[in-house]
């Protein structure tokens, strides 16, 4: 055994620690976990329509890591903190999820959650994660990502 940190651990305890300082300053408390998240009824046609725009956002990535070292120092540090700058949180960041049907080859699974699908989109145009675009494009042989709304029963209709 050795006594070098777990990156896996530091990252995540980086991402927390930045969301936490930045909800503190903010004077924000969470309201729920992410799991027990509180649901809202909708009335009206008037609630629908607003909520329908204020749906939270959400970018999912899957990527394929080649040089670890490079993607967990100079990378993921400023994505987390412009993650955070744009009221982001990761949800889910897992280099070892457990695969339960087919096949996973990926490095790096993560699942942000942001205000809104805008706010997610000015995350990703954020110029300080532009910036270090061209490293995560160096240390990894694929990086996919997409950005989606939260699911309403009111798309299915």
């Amino acid at each position: 055994m050795t006594n070098e940190p777990n990156p896996d651990g530091v990252l995540r305890r980086t991402l927390l620690k930045a969301g936490a300082v930045t909800a503190g300053a903010l004077g924000m408390l969470p309201s729920a976990t992410a799991s027990g998240r509180a649901k809202e009824s909708q009335t009206d046609e008037t609630t629908r329509s607003e909520s329908a725009q204020s749906q939270k956002g959400y970018v999912i990535t899957v990527e394929g890591v080649t040089d670890r070292e490079r993607f967990m120092n100079e990378y993921l540090p400023v994505a987390g903190e412009t993650i955070v700058a744009h009221g982001g949180e990761a949800l889910v960041l897992s280099f070892n999820p457990t695969v339960l049907d087919g096949e996973w080859g990926h490095d790096v699974t993560s699942v942000l959650e942001f205000p809104s699908v805008q706010a997610a989109r000015e995350w990703y145009a954020d110029d300080a994660l532009q910036e270090v675009r061209p490293i995560r494009h160096e240390t990894t042989a694929y990086s996919n990502k997409i950005v989606t709304s939260q699911y309403s029963p009111e798309d299915s209709a």
